[in-house]
């Protein structure tokens, strides 16, 4: 098997372990785990790889070991494209420090800095999985919309086998755009479910959406743009271009666990709403995404139902 075997510096502090831990507390259905070992399959140039990312650093002087496998490796001309594409699927390039420096004027988020220090996202590997994700889990709990990504997997795409793990691949556009609405109404997909994933799948394959074309697009301009589309509502968006794009100033106020998370932080008695949210948040700018993430975080050993 082919393989392209490279360190990567990170921008400190880059707490690995962190986020490990979280992607294994919320069971993402993508990643395996070998120890401390980060395993999972990505599409690049059409070609299906293998990713695993090991730390040989510490927090402040964060270094990478990223190890990729796969006959397709042979067909990538850009390689130093494919390694940029990693670096931002890890967070490597943010300046998280200066969120941290932001919030050190406020003495009711130190406790967050604290305890999540270090921790970055880690993006869905190509928007078309992270939309596809984000429609299936509109209204679900976590589990039941990890059930259903894990279907439309085993119906779509053949899994690759590496070193004794089932590694599972994430579908093409094409993949899905192909299938007709009753498949995945047999997978439990209810029939407007499975309606928004075929009919976005069939726009992103006919080239009538242009995913890539987003990147140069500012946010307010993909919410515009993505919101027309039938089943893609504002929240669907934000949550597409935090996880899925990295967009760190995105403030999803009308979501559950950010209220309740900021209920918790504030000791409030009732839920605030979504206007007394986004009047809190306005201070969060430009790290919306950020503290949004550290709070839904302080939920995680108990509220399922909030997007991974």
């Amino acid at each position: 098997m082919e393989r392209l075997i490279y360190e990567m510096e990170p921008r400190a502090p880059y707490d690995f372990g962190k986020m490990i831990r979280r992607l294994q507390g919320v069971n993402h259905e993508m990643f395996r785990f070998q120890g401390d070992r980060l395993l999972r399959t990505i599409r690049f140039d059409d070609q299906v790889l293998v990713l695993a990312v090991d730390s040989i650093g510490s927090i402040e002087n964060p270094k990478l070991q990223i190890a990729l496998y796969g006959e397709g490796l042979r067909h990538i001309n850009d390689v130093e494209g494919l390694k940029q594409y990693i670096r931002v699927m890890l967070s490597a390039d943010l300046d998280i420090q200066s969120f941290y420096d932001q919030l050190a004027a406020d003495a009711l988020y130190q406790p967050l800095v604290e305890r999540f220090y270090g921790l970055r996202f880690i993006l869905e590997a190509d928007l078309f999985e992270c939309m596809t994700k984000t429609i299936i889990g509109q209204q679900l709990n976590l589990a039941f919309a990890s059930t259903l990504n894990r279907r439309l997997m085993e119906l779509t795409a053949k899994p690759v086998m590496w070193e004794g793990l089932e590694l599972p691949v994430f579908p093409s556009a094409q993949d899905v755009a192909r299938l007709d609405y009753a498949q995945l109404r047999e997978l439990q997909y209810s029939q407007r479910k499975a309606e928004y994933v075929i009919d976005f799948a069939r726009l992103v394959a006919e080239g009538q959406i242009d995913l890539n074309g987003l990147f140069t697009q500012t946010n307010d301009e993909i919410v515009t743009e993505l919101s027309r589309l039938r089943g893609i509502g504002r929240w669907t968006v934000e949550c597409f271009l935090m996880f899925g794009m990295g967009r760190t100033d995105l403030l999803p106020a009308a979501d559950i666990g950010l209220r309740n998370g900021v209920k918790k932080l504030y000791g409030m008695e009732d839920k605030p709403t979504e206007v007394e949210v986004r009047r809190i948040g306005a201070a969060w700018a430009p790290w919306s995404s950020y503290v949004t993430f550290y709070l839904w975080e302080t939920l995680n050993d108990k509220l399922k139902e909030r997007i991974t």
